[in-house]
């Protein structure tokens, strides 16, 4: 198959936020890996400017004239505002996955986003709250997770010291981005080295190429979410893949993610006293969490997301391997929640 991802964001290509976009670069590494098929990329620059979208739309449409691509893979609402001009100049089948970011916040980008939607053969919510959202517009939606590189992100090899160490507790993102809501992670801290008795470092995963925030992730302590919204938020699940203890706040899918999950704790409410006493209980314990099991378990990593996505594209195309099948047995086997699932076509 031929296929052609359209994104508004692609790790390296932001000079300011290096790092964006990093899964849907993974995930196009993955499915030109899988069998071979050809992937190409357009990136929208949106960081430059709104006019970046408006001019992807006849670039875009230039691509595809004349049925040069099998499927068009948008990602981010936004950036799928081409998706009817594809529509009547080809036949490609039109994906869309929205992030979260496109479909949860009322304003005129989850108006376009949404709009999008109708001219998708198929779409991809990241998380079920998402793909809720998404199915009143679009029948044809299901829960698809962006993955973890399993072989980037891996287990420790030796925690043994960890217990006699100054306690390192990692905020997943930048303080600068007020939707994370530092300030609440800030209160947390606060109260902690009271609690236990020895130096608690924060460090935050901000400005770090892939290679150091693994090793971040390897020599912390406890991952310390505390954002007002998330979608399925790839720090946890990168967390969970070098089993590294988390405290979160109820927000996205981290309480499926974390679901029978060793040393983890999920806080409802936003007190920052109540975090503090989780975060300090998963300290004390000074043990690992079996997070990469529970993600294996999922089917979370990046080789069986991209199953999972190749899979869908071929049922829309009418060529699944190893003979047709419906679009709807697909998406439903492929989910991350298939009891939640809308009656896909």
């Amino acid at each position: 198959m031929k296929i052609l991802v359209v994104t508004n964001m692609y790790a390296g290509r932001n000079a300011a936020q290096p790092t964006q976009g990093v899964f849907v670069t993974e995930q196009v590494l993955a499915l030109r890996e899988l069998h071979g098929d050809e992937v190409d990329v357009f990136l929208i620059e949106g960081w430059r400017g709104r006019l970046a979208y408006l001019g992807s739309l006849f670039r875009v449409a230039g691509r595809v004239k004349g049925n040069a691509y099998d499927v068009v893979h948008y990602h981010f609402g936004l950036s799928a505002c081409s998706a009817p001009l594809v529509r009547l100049l080809s036949r490609s089948k039109v994906v869309v996955t929205f992030h979260g970011s496109d479909v949860m916040r009322p304003g005129w980008i989850k108006a376009i986003s949404l709009a999008a939607a109708r001219f998708a053969h198929a779409c991809i919510g990241v998380s079920d709250e998402i793909s809720t959202r998404v199915s009143r517009i679009s029948r044809c939606c299901s829960t698809i997770p962006c993955a973890v590189n399993e072989t980037l992100f891996v287990e420790p090899i030796d925690y043994g010291k960890a217990a006699t160490r100054r306690k390192i507790v990692v905020f997943p993102s930048s303080p600068e981005r007020a939707e994370k809501d530092y300030p609440l992670f800030s209160a947390v801290m606060a109260q902690l080295s009271g609690s236990l008795g020895c130096d608690v470092e924060e460090r935050h995963i901000d400005g770090l190429n892939r290679g150091e925030v693994r090793d971040l992730l390897l020599q912390a302590d406890c991952l310390l979410m505390t954002s007002e919204r998330e979608g399925s938020p790839q720090s946890v699940k990168e967390a969970m893949a070098v089993n590294l203890p988390i405290v979160s706040v109820d927000v996205g899918d981290v309480r499926h993610l974390l679901q029978g999950v060793s040393n983890c704790a999920v806080i409802e409410g936003r007190d920052a006293a109540t975090l503090a006493r989780a975060t300090a209980d998963v300290l004390k314990r000074a043990i690992r969490s079996n997070g990469r099991a529970r993600l294996k378990s999922l089917g979370y990593f990046s080789a069986d997301v991209a199953a999972r996505i190749d899979r869908l594209y071929r049922a829309i195309s009418g060529d699944v391997r190893g003979g047709r099948q419906r679009l709807s047995s697909v998406t439903s086997t492929d989910s991350a929640h298939p009891s939640k699932q809308q009656d896909l076509s």
